[in-house]
């Protein structure tokens, strides 16, 4: 049966644990009125030592098991922690031991939430990093400065990355709970535990349910600028503009954004705006063209040349990167025709060759790369989540004036099998010589699914090969001097 573990730990939020229990208890047996199953999942509470756990406030709650006596679960729920006297996520020092067993438990395949401050919690244990995450907007700055690898995102309700989900103000178990529900046992039954436990399931097909985040911060002024930008939405918003909305001169505006965050009036709110869309490309099927309408971009193009500015690719690269982080199989199924295409056991294949095998999608915008098998990870020295949503050029850096890519290029636009030798750069910097074969698939209607690259490192080859060269080279130049000196003779 799916096992859900709601983590006890002292200092947290005595509402937010109870709250979880309750939500996922009331949740439990509704869908089993409803649908007359037997019950979908169980509901764990745990401790560190298996004892009772003393919340901020002084309240003893009791719990049913050490985390210890749980050698594998489905789900744990990390609930909210009391501020400390500065209004911050207390110190997670002492935390080690829980978060080295919810580390374990993420390995071993649990999905791993935390609501508000619970998310330092996994910061604790090494979850964010290179992860997409949120917590409530007081703590967002904190978030960053103690756990400096996290990808953050201000303003955002709920994100998961790779089976590690974040939500932002401390009431927000309520969607963790839902959330958890609806990722372990499906659509149906989140929906059921919605409206029974919530009341009001959300009109937003992507959210059963959002609660509203509050807006406070370290920093008001920079927060109510940032609501100002937002709210804006599919209206232009200049630095005129917003330092009205502010109450001050534009002079003054330059100068406070400026000492708050380092930025322009103009960057603010361009990076404001691609923050708001790149959450949108997170959580919504809206299209790149919809979304530079609704931030409030002039055009496509101008909001293509900030997103890649600020995100550092192209808008439709980074939602097929989102949609392959949160896929439990490395990557491999990014989109539906992928698993139509690429079945489980010949994965297991393509991680066990000799040669780097890659498959980039033609339908995406600058055919990102959505596979790429273990050899290719240790050839290029980049791990997956560098990788996928980037095109397989990201390889050349800088060195683009090389035959073989005008050569590569043509053929993928007649959709032609080639071979080339290319310059690339592994993650470290060194070079080596990659010997690329690209082999257009169709499915049997003629369509272009994907592009099958096949790598390998040949290097040494390369280098032979330019020494042969510059041997011949030599000698022939040898030759045309004896050449001279004996017809001087």
């Amino acid at each position: 049966m799916i096992k859900i573990v709601v983590a006890g730990i002292d200092g947290c939020l005595g509402s937010a644990f109870i709250g979880l229990t309750d939500t996922l208890t009331l949740a439990r047996d509704a869908i089993m009125r409803t649908t007359g199953v037997e019950a979908p999942f169980q509901m764990v509470t745990a401790s560190a030592d298996g004892a009772g756990i003393i919340d901020g406030f002084g309240h003893r709650f009791e719990v049913a098991t050490s985390f210890e006596e749980i050698s594998s679960c489905d789900a744990i729920l990390a609930p909210s922690f009391q501020p400390d006297e500065t209004g911050q996520a207390p110190s997670m020092s002492n935390l080690s031991g829980v978060a080295a067993w919810i580390r374990r438990q993420h390995s071993r395949g649990a999905l791993v939430c935390g609501a508000g401050t619970g998310v330092f919690l996994l910061g604790e244990a090494g979850l964010l990093d290179g992860r997409r995450c949120t917590t409530g907007w007081r703590g967002i700055d904190e978030l960053k400065r103690r756990y400096p690898r996290a990808d953050a995102a201000r303003g955002a309700s709920l994100i998961e990355d790779r089976r590690v989900v974040t939500a932002g103000p401390p009431l927000a178990w309520i969607d963790l709970a839902l959330h958890s529900i609806r990722a372990l046992c499906g659509d149906a039954a989140a929906r059921i535990a919605a409206e029974f436990t919530v009341l009001d399931a959300s009109s937003n097909e992507d959210s059963l349910y959002q609660p509203t985040g509050y807006l406070s911060g370290l920093n008001p002024f920079l927060l109510e600028a940032e609501r100002i930008v937002r709210q804006a939405g599919d209206k232009p918003l200049s630095a005129y503009d917003l330092a009205r909305a502010l109450s001050t001169s534009e002079r003054t505006l330059h100068r406070r954004l400026k000492q708050a965050c380092d930025e322009s009036p103009k960057a603010f709110i361009d990076r404001v705006k691609v923050e708001t869309a790149r959450t949108l490309l997170e959580t919504t099927g809206k299209s790149v063209k919809e979304l530079a309408s609704s931030a409030g971009f002039v055009d496509e193009a101008s909001f293509r040349r900030a997103f890649r500015r600020y995100a550092g690719m192209a808008p439709g690269a980074y939602r097929v990167l989102v949609r392959a982080r949160n896929q439990p199989k490395g990557h491999v199924f990014a989109l539906r025709k992928t698993a139509e295409l690429i079945p489980e056991m010949l994965t297991q294949i393509l991680d066990s060759c000799v040669n780097g095998v890659t498959l980039a999608d033609p339908d995406q915008e600058d055919a990102p790369i959505v596979y790429a098998n273990k050899e290719f990870q240790r050839i290029t020295g980049y791990s997956l989540d560098d990788i996928i949503g980037q095109n397989c050029r990201f390889l050349q850096g800088a060195d683009r004036d090389q035959e073989g890519r005008a050569r590569l290029r043509e053929a993928i636009e007649k959709r032609e099998h080639v071979e080339v030798t290319l310059r690339n750069y592994r993650k470290d910097g060194s070079l080596f010589y990659n010997t690329l074969n690209i082999t257009p698939l169709f499915d049997a209607q003629g369509q272009l699914l994907y592009l099958l690259g096949i790598q390998y490192d040949s290097t040494a080859r390369a280098l032979a090969e330019a020494e042969i060269g510059a041997l011949k080279a030599r000698l022939a130049a040898l030759a045309g001097d004896d050449r001279e000196n004996h017809d001087g003779n």
